[in-house]
């Protein structure tokens, strides 16, 4: 494994999960659900901006509006969801999702 391709290792699997796990901390409030939705949006134009001047910084930024997503999505389920053990199954499923990306990379640089 390369060096860039250590770094997105790292990114994601342990910086996703992270910024997952401090959104989570977030009250799970109808505010707070509008503000990722808004952060989802952004971060996806943002990317489609930045798609023909910096791949890499578009990459980043799709990667960081689907970790927000992932987050936002398991804020929704907490608000609809009571009890200790929904919210620690919410929890886990979220952390497992946001390394999903990388997958998808490995994958087609394995194709390549």
């Amino acid at each position: 494994m390369g060096h860039p391709a250590l770094i997105g290792f790292v990114v994601a699997f342990v910086a996703g999960p992270l910024l997952v796990a401090a959104l989570l901390r977030l009250p799970a409030t109808l505010a707070v659900l509008v503000a990722l939705s808004l952060a989802v949006i952004c971060t996806a134009a943002l990317a489609v901006v930045l798609q023909s001047r910096s791949p890499l910084g578009a990459l980043m930024s799709f990667w960081v509006g689907w970790v927000v997503a992932v987050a936002m999505v398991a804020q929704a389920l907490r608000r609809h969801l009571p009890g200790r053990s929904a919210r620690r199954l919410i929890l886990l499923g979220a952390l497992m999702a946001a390394p999903l990306p990388w997958f998808g990379l490995a994958t087609a640089q394995m194709m390549d």
